[in-house]
C-alpha cells in the first residue's frame, strides 16, 4: 500500500451533525489526535465540492479506495442518529449495516490512521 505524501497528511476531516457523547468523546479525541484527523460536531452541514457522504448503502470503502481519497485531503462526512437529510455522491460505506455515528467515526479514524501509518506496530495486528 505504501505510505502517503506529507500534503496528503494534514487536512483530512470528518464532521458530523450531532455531539460526542460518553464513552465516545474520549476515544473519537484520542484517535483524531493519533491519526492527526480534525473531527467535527457541527449542527448542520453544508454541503461542498470536497465533502465524502458515508452511508450504508455506499460503494464499499477499501483501505485502497481510502489511500487514494485521503491524497485530495477531503471531508468525509458521517450521518448523525438520524442518519444524512440529502446525502450527496459520492457515497462509500463502511460496511452493509448501520452503525452509531460515534462508532462509524472510530472506525474510520481507525482506518485513516492504517492508511497513513502502515509500519506502524498496531497494524501489525
Amino acid at each position: 500500500m505504501g505510505v502517503l505524501p506529507l500534503h496528503a497528511t494534514g487536512k483530512v476531516r470528518i464532521i458530523c451533525p450531532s455531539k460526542a457523547k460518553e464513552p465516545y468523546k474520549q476515544v473519537i479525541a484520542e484517535l483524531s489526535l493519533r491519526s492527526g484527523v480534525q473531527v467535527d460536531f457541527v449542527k448542520s452541514v453544508k454541503a461542498s465540492a470536497d465533502q465524502i457522504f458515508l452511508d450504508e448503502c455506499g460503494a464499499p470503502l477499501t483501505l485502497d479506495e481510502l489511500k487514494k481519497l485521503l491524497l485530495d485531503n477531503p471531508v468525509f462526512v458521517v450521518g448523525g442518529p438520524d442518519g444524512l437529510s440529502n446525502p450527496s455522491d459520492p457515497k462509500y460505506s463502511l460496511g452493509p449495516y448501520t452503525l452509531n455515528h460515534q462508532i462509524a467515526i472510530i472506525v474510520l479514524l481507525d482506518l485513516i490512521f492504517r492508511v497513513k501509518f502502515p509500519n506502524h506496530p498496531y497494524n501489525s495486528h
